[in-house]
């Protein structure tokens, strides 16, 4: 008979895997001495039976992911090498209409400022022509008379 940790170190693989195993297909210990579960020959048989075959299991899918597996690489890498093409182009597009861009932003600024300076001298000559009329204005007017002299004067 042997305990959980004899048959674990008899088959190099972890005590924790075996008690897991042990609880999730109820295999019953043959006799417990002390809070040591003791199995026999027939449960240490069912579970290294259990490992062995999982063994082969693991092997052979190891060996078939890792033959996928430089497939996958090659295809991944291509499939990125084809992103990479697309998104290289897509920055030449985007370069060329914000240069596109730059330069209507540019004209537009251009014509503006031509605009404002032609408005201020529309303004400056409005304001030259005020002052011309109000000074002419003003030589016409009669002279101003005291409130006695229009009372008595009409």
């Amino acid at each position: 008979m042997k305990t959980i940790k004899q048959i674990a170190d008899d088959m190099g693989i972890e005590k924790q895997r075996v008690y897991r195993h042990i609880k999730k297909h109820h295999i019953n210990e043959a006799h417990q001495k002390a809070g040591m579960m003791y199995y026999d020959d027939v449960a240490e048989r069912l579970i290294k039976q259990h490992f062995s075959n999982n063994d082969h299991i693991n092997e052979a899918h190891q060996s078939t992911s890792k033959t996928t597996s430089s497939g996958t690489v090659d295809t991944l890498v291509d499939m990125l090498q084809n992103e990479l093409h697309i998104k290289n182009q897509q920055i030449k597009e985007l370069n060329t209409r914000l240069a596109e861009t730059t330069s209507a932003l540019v004209t537009a600024q251009q014509s503006l400022q031509t605009a404002q300076l032609l408005h201020g001298g529309t303004i400056q000559k409005q304001l030259t022509d005020d002052v011309v009329e109000v000074a002419t204005s003003e030589e016409t007017k009669e002279p101003k008379r005291g409130f006695l002299k229009r009372l008595f004067s009409k």
